[in-house]
């Protein structure tokens, strides 16, 4: 049966202004129309919903997330296999609660992510669509030891090539490659470069092969732009990209996306936790400005943007993950960019945006409803009093609307709740 939503005011994803008094029409799941009253036919068997007053929106994409992480003040994940599990599968279904309908994770725990999506893909939980990379590969690093079950440690190219056969074999979507050091690694130095060029090369040559896109983790000026020159697709933090003006140009040209996770640095810097290790706070102070500035260069240069929250984080929980648009816009990136970086470039990053990623004919009808109009206050997206529906396939996954609408959504019997 077709699901009617009328007199709504939309934000398709795609830059364009708001439109009110849109129709939108749902068939098995995918939009049949978006547009105009005037421009749509009523049908004599549908579910229609009057949506006088509200906003609806693709369905937020998190480009960088990481399930197996619930917000540790040290950064710390480990779990026992059964407990992780649950904990993947908890912190996937707070996303979709919040209205993140599709997530990329960067770095899973044991393959157990892998488990997970299947069981959500066959039906037996609710839980957003899920991006995978599997391990995070990486050279010889206290990392490994830090992040024991989530790293893939290989050296040489072909370890290297071995390391990336294991992920697709596992079912990965995509490949993370770890181009530089990290922050929430005691010993890392976030500017210094690990692979070395023939190393890189290889890895994207041999997920290329297996039609995978990679994702480069790259904090350092060297390391990004020895990952540019390989080919990778999505530049993860790129804090000091800034330091680089032809990187920048170069990925601007050649439609690289970069993924700049703010939400992270402000969750430690605004924390009074004093349990987050001095040796994360003071790291995260140095490099916040500079991801800052790396954002601004990158977005007035015509970088394609892609929201990443690094979610699963010190203090920076799943759910909250809205608030990354909100950063991005206070980098200096207008809201509505903000919002595209989150619903259709985010899809283009995953390489789906065929298929989702906006609010057109054809795609699947991934999307949340709101009250308030977001480009007032992007802190919307993190707020569930304004959060109405979330729709993923064009069923409802997850309500927190007012009661009339909440009746006309149990009368649709598409409800379930998360």
């Amino acid at each position: 049966m077709d699901i009617i939503l009328k007199n709504i005011t939309l934000i398709n994803g795609t830059g364009h202004l708001p439109q009110a008094n849109v129709v939108l029409a749902i068939r098995d799941g995918k939009i049949l129309y978006t547009g105009p009253s005037s421009g749509w036919s009523d049908v004599e068997e549908a579910i229609t919903l009057d949506l006088r007053g509200r906003f609806v929106l693709p369905g937020l994409i998190d480009a960088h997330v990481h399930l197996s992480g619930s917000g540790e003040a040290d950064s710390q994940f480990r779990a026992e296999d059964g407990a992780m599990a649950l904990k993947i599968l908890s912190n996937a279904q707070k996303n979709l609660a919040a209205g993140i309908t599709t997530v990329r994770d960067l770095g899973g725990w044991n393959e157990l992510e892998f488990v997970v999506r299947d069981w959500i893909q066959r039906g037996e939980f609710a839980g957003p669509r899920m991006c995978l990379a599997g391990r995070f590969i990486s050279i010889t690093e206290a990392g490994a030891d830090y992040y024991e079950g989530m790293y893939r440690v290989a050296d040489g190219v072909d370890e290297i090539r071995r390391a990336v056969r294991e992920q697709v074999k596992h079912g990965a979507d995509l490949i993370k490659i770890g181009v530089t050091g990290a922050v929430l690694v005691e010993s890392g130095v976030p500017g210094a470069t690990h692979f070395n060029e023939d190393e890189i090369q290889a890895l994207v040559q041999e997920a290329e092969k297996f039609g995978r896109r990679v994702a480069a983790h790259a904090h350092g000026a060297d390391g990004i732009r020895k990952a540019l020159q390989a080919g990778v697709n999505t530049i993860e933090h790129g804090t000091f990209l800034f330091q680089n003006p032809e990187a920048i140009q170069f990925m601007a040209e050649h439609g690289i996306f970069l993924v700049p996770t703010l939400k992270v640095g402000w969750d430690i810097i605004q924390a009074s936790d004093s349990k987050i290790p001095q040796w994360i706070k003071d790291k995260n102070n140095i490099l916040q400005d500079n991801a800052e500035s790396t954002l601004r260069m990158a977005y007035k240069a015509g970088v394609p943007i892609a929201m990443g929250s690094d979610v699963g984080t010190p203090l920076n929980y799943h759910g909250e993950n809205g608030l990354e648009v909100y950063w991005m816009q206070h980098a200096g990136m207008s809201a509505t960019d903000a919002i595209v970086a989150a619903t259709g470039n985010a899809a283009r990053a995953l390489g789906w945006d065929s298929w989702m990623g906006t609010l057109e004919a054809g795609k699947v009808a991934d999307l949340i409803v709101i009250d308030s109009h977001p480009l007032d206050d992007l802190r919307i997206f993190a707020d569930k009093k304004h959060l109405q529906f979330v729709m993923k396939d064009g069923k409802v996954v997850s309500c927190h609307a007012d009661h009339d609408l909440l009746r006309q959504v149990f009368a649709s019997k598409y409800l379930s709740i998360d």
